[in-house]
């Protein structure tokens, strides 16, 4: 090997040294920064005349595992679908109570009405006694009305998030598509392009949870998204999804496309967006917290509704139809009465106002029937004899879905407790399993495309025996030349 040569090989040792410790730094530097993914500088030996003249920079690549990074943006998707709902299982359960013994809950309001009536068939003279059946006939409608306005509330927030996602996605969507032609450009001037790549994959990240995801690989670096269901969302260009909020808010009565908007996608047709299912569990973007925001809407809280509806009915009934004909008011309406149109019959139910103190009504006429004129004798029980036997009769649960057994008024309440108690405990065991079982993998992508810290710094101490080499290399060269020149 010649001097000239010898001299090459080890400048080019330090210029490749010089390389390699920036981007070791440039990993310690970024170890704690979130989407960050480890650089590599790959080197490769130099040939001139069919003889080794040192070392080159190949480039500097980012660290990937597209396995261990689309099982955890998948679980990611999982995650953000069962957060959602057991977030809205949460805002149900936290109204309707999940036992008697729970201050408030309809179990227990309905118990207290049960009791009540017993009390008060005991004692037909006594005011405190009537006064403690309206109180409690009053709790019950009242708590079914709340459990009605919650339920409307959970809607229209779904409502809201839902047109915030989709607006989430497009945005990110279209950030992604500028970064893919920018990575493109770069890529075909040779220039580094890992930071950039690093943004959209953050990009994606932020996607997953809302819609499940999957990439392919173009040319020149750029990627193509799909959802895991086979939905298009980017591929040279964005196919945004579109969703029309009902501002007014939602309401009992309020159904998918009656008036409220579902899911639609600009899939580059000449008619527009076309509408695609969301919220079934099989829609082209279902599986993120997207489609598990449509399942609340349209499906969880409309079914959850429909069975407090169905008690309400029941509880009208039973203080109704079933009581004897004197004890109804003139338009028919016994102890409770579904006052009005809107929200379901749960939001609706009001006591009688003819029973109802505070609306002119008189503490008497639990005891003496709804259209009584006048007080009666003060010892009559048959109507509230009645009443209490019809409360605590088992009835088949006529329009309920989720209970089939006959079962007395509060019977029926907890029924429905009793399962939705079941499904919100279900979703937040599954909650908890798929936080953990997201980490884990987060941990896994992590430990292959993060920085190591400790494998940095040990790479550091070679490369800074790789340069003492390399300049020793050179100071010889240099003593050398000076021998040779003082000849």
């Amino acid at each position: 090997m010649s001097i000239s040569s010898a001299l090459n090989s080890a400048a080019s040792g330090l210029r490749a040294n010089s390389r390699l410790v920036d981007t070791v730094a440039n990993n310690v530097s970024n170890a704690l920064t979130e989407g960050y993914a480890q650089r590599r500088t790959e080197l490769t030996s130099t040939v001139f005349n069919g003889t080794g003249s040192g070392v080159g920079v190949v480039g500097t690549t980012r660290a990937e595992s597209a396995h261990l990074t689309a099982e955890r943006r998948a679980a990611d998707a999982s995650l953000g679908s069962a957060a959602a709902l057991s977030d809205a299982y949460s805002r149900m359960m936290d109204l309707l109570g999940t036992s008697a013994d729970e201050a408030g809950s309809l179990m227990g309001l309905a118990n207290d009405l049960e009791t009540s009536l017993i009390s008060v068939a005991a004692s037909p003279q006594s005011l405190t006694e009537q006064a403690a059946v309206v109180e409690s006939a009053k709790a019950v409608a009242s708590k079914l009305n709340a459990i009605t306005q919650e339920n409307n509330q959970i809607r229209s927030d779904m409502e809201t998030e839902i047109a915030s996602q989709v607006k989430f996605v497009n945005t990110s969507l279209h950030s992604i598509d500028s970064l893919n032609e920018k990575i493109a450009t770069l890529r075909t001037q040779g220039s580094d392009t890992a930071s950039l790549e690093d943004e959209r994959a953050r990009l994606i990240d932020g996607i997953s949870s809302v819609v499940p995801v999957s990439t392919v690989k173009r040319d020149n670096g750029m990627l193509a998204i799909y959802s895991a269901n086979g939905g298009m969302l980017l591929n040279g260009k964005v196919y945004e999804l579109s969703f029309t909020a009902n501002n007014g808010g939602v309401t009992a009565d309020m159904t998918l496309g009656a008036p409220l908007s579902g899911l639609s996608q600009d899939q580059g047709v000449s008619s527009g967006p076309v509408t695609v299912d969301a919220g079934i569990g099989s829609g082209p973007f279902d599986g993120g917290s997207l489609g598990a925001l449509f399942q609340v809407r349209d499906s969880i809280v409309p079914d959850y509704q429909a069975e407090v509806d169905a008690y309400a009915n029941d509880l009208i009934d039973r203080f109704g139809a079933q009581m004897p004909a004197g004890f109804l008011d003139g338009s028919g309406n016994g102890l409770f009465v579904d006052a009005g149109s809107g929200s379901g019959s749960a939001g609706r139910i009001t006591l009688n106002a003819a029973a109802d103190p505070d609306k002119g009504g008189a503490l008497w006429r639990i005891r003496d029937g709804m259209g009584a004129a006048t007080q009666g004798d003060a010892g009559f029980g048959d109507y509230l004899l009645a009443m209490s036997d019809s409360v605590s009769a088992p009835r088949s649960p006529a329009g309920f879905t989720y209970q089939s057994a006959a079962a007395s008024s509060a019977g029926m309440a907890s029924g429905i407790a009793s399962y939705f108690a079941g499904v919100a405990g279900r979703s937040e065991e599954n909650t908890s399993f798929l936080t953990g079982l997201q980490a884990t993998l987060a941990d896994n992508e992590i430990s292959v495309i993060g920085v190591d810290s400790d494998t940095e710094l040990s790479t550091l101490m070679v490369l800074e025996q790789a340069y003492a080499a390399n300049a020793q290399v050179l100071s010889t060269i240099d003593q050398l030349m000076q021998t040779i020149l003082e000849i």
